[in-house]
């Protein structure tokens, strides 16, 4: 086991009206005075009358509110660039996104850009180091990406580059996850979310670090109860205390937690991030539903250990006669519970059987070998979309 320094500052508010709370905190925070900006992505939460009471609850701690919507799935950098010209004379004291991880990364980005002389991007493309940053809130309505407790944020620019950056200035001060506010969410996001939420656990869990044992055995827990909870509230949306456990394995998969101590991987986040990059209607969670077990079939012909943990102790498949066995019944386990979320499990069911797989696998590796578990490279890139089809 590596060494390790944590901290996490952000304070969590869970359960009914958790929102009320987290606004409270908010408006503590800042005295009581100041500009805020509020940032979301379509109507629905201006539908379901979460954003108004909202508001109207900030304006009555005494602070000026900005609303600016329209962020969308796989954000662009574009629409964080519009918010920071838009209040450069006024700069907010502090940013609130009210949504999934798309909303809240883009409120991260704007976070970072207010406090910058150069271009957001370039914290991005790696020209810049984030120094400082507006205190950052959220109130999740789309559990999956787990932004609302981490340090990092993805973005694309319009040359279809998707990246990110991890900094701890960035990590939200605080944030509310009500679980009522999941019970209208479309299966389809339900079961993406559900699927991201696993992925951040799997590419910590995933490593080459020996003597993890007990940071092994919280992720095997977490891993196992988004097993057992995902088809439930696909099957029945309204089912809070399903609801409460996904929404806990979502939330804590992605603050560090389940990295303690070990190297990490990320390569099924980098192919990904290739494959939404270049087409934006592609879901990051069906995208990672595609690729992961195709990763795992490639990595399993040179390291099944780690493989084989994952079969027995999360899928909880029975023991083959081969290792080699136990691992095919594992990832065969892993994608029949993806189909169980409704989740596209090759590149034809996601509806893309045309991914330029040469280019997203040249451009996966534009930085250098791919992930740690086992380093991959263009060729190997290449292979794993190829199996994917």
């Amino acid at each position: 086991m590596l060494g390790f320094q944590y901290a996490n500052a952000t304070r969590l508010f869970f359960g009914r009206e958790a929102e009320k709370g987290l606004v409270e905190r908010l408006a503590d925070d800042l005295g009581h005075e100041g500009d805020v900006l509020v940032v979301y992505g379509g109507g629905s939460v201006v539908r379901s009358g979460l954003l108004p009471r909202v508001t109207a609850a900030l304006r009555a701690a005494g602070l000026a509110v900005h609303e600016e919507g329209g962020v969308v799935p796989n954000p662009q950098i574009g629409l964080v660039r519009t918010w920071i010209q838009k209040y450069a004379e006024k700069k907010p004291r502090a940013i609130l996104a009210v949504g999934g991880g798309s909303v809240i990364d883009s409120a991260k980005a704007a976070a970072v850009g207010f406090e910058a002389d150069c271009d957001v991007w370039d914290f991005f493309a790696g020209k810049a180091i984030v120094q400082s940053a507006l205190p950052v809130y959220t109130i999740l309505t789309l559990p999956a990406a787990g932004s609302e407790q981490s340090i990092r944020a993805v973005l694309s620019n319009d040359e279809g580059i998707k990246t990110g950056i991890g900094v701890e200035a960035i990590r939200p001060k605080a944030s509310a996850v009500n679980p009522e506010l999941f019970f209208t969410l479309p299966v389809w996001q339900i079961g993406a979310g559900v699927t991201d939420m696993i992925s951040h656990i799997m590419e910590r869990y995933f490593t080459n670090t020996e003597h993890c044992e007990y940071v092994d055995a919280q992720a095997e827990a977490a891993m196992r109860t988004a097993v057992d909870f995902g088809p439930k509230v696909v099957a029945n949306p309204s089912d809070w205390d399903a609801w409460c456990q996904i929404a806990m394995v979502g939330t804590y998969a992605h603050n560090g937690y389940f990295g303690l101590g070990r190297e990490e991987d990320w390569a099924c986040h980098g192919i990904e991030h290739e494959l939404s990059g270049w087409n934006g209607e592609v879901t990051h969670g069906a995208g990672l539903a595609v690729i992961i077990p195709s990763w795992m079939a490639f990595v399993a012909k040179s390291r099944p250990a780690r493989v084989e943990d994952f079969a027995l102790r999360v899928m909880r498949v029975e023991k083959g006669a081969t290792q080699a066995e136990t691992v095919a019944r594992g990832i065969e386990a892993l994608k029949a519970f993806y189909r169980t979320l409704g989740m596209p499990v090759t590149l034809t069911e996601l509806k893309v059987p045309d991914a330029p797989i040469e280019k997203l696998a040249k451009g996966a590796v534009r930085k250098g070998l791919l992930g740690k578990y086992v380093p991959l490279d263009e060729a190997a890139v290449k292979t794993i979309l190829e199996n994917a089809r």
